[in-house]
């Protein structure tokens, strides 16, 4: 069997790009790492807005949902609004915590009515930002990755100049995002939507392995072969398995399926094209499925 890997063109993505969370309680974090801060977490089918897209991480607008904190010294009361220049937005209630935005004199804040050592909670401010990894995003088609940091750039520099010289501390890091070398092939990758449940209890064929935490659904243990590049996962603890193949379709890697087994074992075949045959789970938590593998195989690409 040949297979060819095509990249196609895709369609310049603006600064402010809706994405859709694939997956139940995935983390939204301070900064685009696995130690950073926890700020809040998003659900399956949840709306967010992107504004720059990574390898691994996206960066999105902090949902309504996000509890930040400010030192509550710098909020003037009672009309609530900043009161210094310069005052720092944090994931938590000290000065280890990461900085998630910078709010300038007169600027609105919302309490959220909770203090701690002279912190106070309020709700995200307009230009707060996360990070979600981007193994539980489906992005819209036609999304070019590396134009995701240059239209955030360029926002960022409009709002720059129209604020007389105030410092956007996101505009820097776009700026570096869109310096680095754009590859060749963008690499978007996103899941399937998860199938809908079926509450009717069915013989599963084969009994998956014990630690699959199954849906409802029909059809679980069928019989499944895909083709398709086998890749590492992220290193994320959301992650069903340390492997998934994936394949270039609608200008954008897609996840077939998580590949379950000894990692060591699929090592030597990490980002080969493969066929693999085996038995299909759809498991808790995960937008593609878990195939259990009874061979692999690699592929010779060929034109």
């Amino acid at each position: 069997m040949r297979m060819a890997l095509v990249a196609a063109a895709a369609a310049p993505l603006q600064a402010q790009t809706p994405v859709r969370i694939t997956a139940n309680n995935v983390n939204l974090r301070a900064q685009p790492r696995l130690n950073a801060e926890v700020v809040t977490q998003a659900h399956y089918d949840e709306r967010l807005v992107a504004r720059t897209l990574g390898e691994e991480w996206i960066e999105v607008a902090a949902p309504a949902t996000a509890d930040l904190w400010i030192l509550k010294q710098y909020i003037q009361e009672p009309q609530n609004t900043i009161g210094a220049n310069r005052v720092n937005v944090r994931a938590g209630p000290g000065i280890a915590f990461t900085v998630v935005d910078t709010l300038e004199l007169g600027d609105p804040v919302e309490p959220r009515g909770e203090e701690l050592q002279g912190w106070l909670k309020i709700a995200p401010p307009p230009n707060a930002f996360l990070w979600v990894s981007r193994e539980y995003v489906e992005i819209p088609a036609g999304t070019n990755m590396a134009s995701a940091a240059e239209a955030a750039s360029a926002d960022d520099a409009e709002k720059s100049t129209a604020q007389s010289g105030k410092t956007n501390v996101r505009a820097k890091q776009a700026a570096v995002t869109a310096a680095a070398p754009v590859p060749a092939l963008p690499t978007p990758i996103v899941s399937p939507s998860v199938p809908v449940s079926d509450s009717s209890s069915r013989e599963i064929p084969v009994p998956p392995p014990a630690n699959l935490k199954l849906i409802p659904l029909a059809g679980q243990g069928r019989f499944m072969e895909v083709s398709g590049k086998l890749r590492a996962a992220p290193l994320i603890n959301e992650a069903p398995t340390r492997y998934r193949v994936v394949r270039w379709q609608n200008n954008r890697w897609q996840i077939l399926c998580h590949v379950y087994g000894e990692a060591t074992k699929f090592r030597s075949l990490q980002d080969k094209p493969v066929r693999l045959k085996g038995r299909e789970y759809w498991i808790q938590g995960a937008a593609a499925p878990v195939l259990v593998p009874d061979q692999i195989e690699e592929l010779v690409i060929g034109e």
